[in-house]
């Protein structure tokens, strides 16, 4: 019984740590909540590949005290847009969430893994992702969604560096679309001490209407400065 019970202790005690959030995970929740979500301006630069269609580009600034319209498409497609093509961007942006930082704070506390730690960087892996956490339109993909994420610890204040969200099993979404797979990868740096976004890259494969249906986004932040 004895040797039994060293063999189990030892079993756990090789085991990676986890945990609901450690001390590094609870610094970067509270950066990231203190990180507020809309005092930041931008100029967001999309590219868009789809199955059977033409790649398409668009370029909008980002002013969160832009009033009613905090978003303002500049250029679709390398030309300036059309005065309609403005109001129905306007629309469709006005209707989601600004990409920011402060989003960390929605998992990073969730229970995860250290799986890698270098003299600068503490690498998590979470298995799934809290209720509520990643959401398309309607539906909520985080139970099917794991992550890895990098945290920078070289600064005064941890961030998380880079992240990588993949799906886990295939879902439905508005019975029309099938998302077999999906990755998102994302990229933040500082910017006058704080955290921001400088790239995300999403990669979809599945089928819409019953037809196979491959897209892939790539989303860059530029001029990002403290909005006025």
């Amino acid at each position: 019984m004895k040797n039994t019970k060293t063999v189990i202790a030892a079993i756990f005690l090789s085991l990676p740590a986890m945990a609901s959030a450690d001390a590094l995970q609870q610094q970067v929740v509270d950066a990231a909540k203190a990180s507020a979500a809309d005092d930041l301006a931008f100029t967001q630069s999309t590219r868009v590949e789809r199955t059977d269609e033409a790649t398409r580009e668009f370029v909008q600034r980002y002013n969160p005290r832009g009033g009613a319209a905090k978003w303002t498409l500049v250029r679709i497609d390398g030309r300036a847009p059309s005065a309609k093509e403005i109001k129905d961007s306007a629309k469709r942006s006005g209707r989601a969430r600004n990409p920011s930082y402060s989003r960390i704070a929605d998992w990073f506390g969730a229970p995860a893994t250290r799986v890698a730690i270098t003299p600068t960087t503490v690498t998590y892996r979470f298995a799934r992702l809290p209720k509520g956490a990643l959401k398309m339109g309607s539906h909520d993909a985080s139970a099917n969604t794991s992550a890895e994420a990098v945290v920078n610890t070289a600064g005064r204040v941890p961030f998380v560096e880079r992240v990588r969200l993949t799906s886990n099993a295939p879902f439905s979404m508005f019975m029309v679309v099938k998302v077999n797979r999906f990755t998102v990868n994302g990229v933040n740096r500082l910017v006058d001490g704080r955290p921001v976004s400088d790239t995300t890259t999403t990669e979809f494969a599945g089928t819409f209407m019953g037809k196979p249906q491959t897209m892939r986004t790539r989303t860059t932040y530029a001029d990002v400065r403290t909005a006025r």
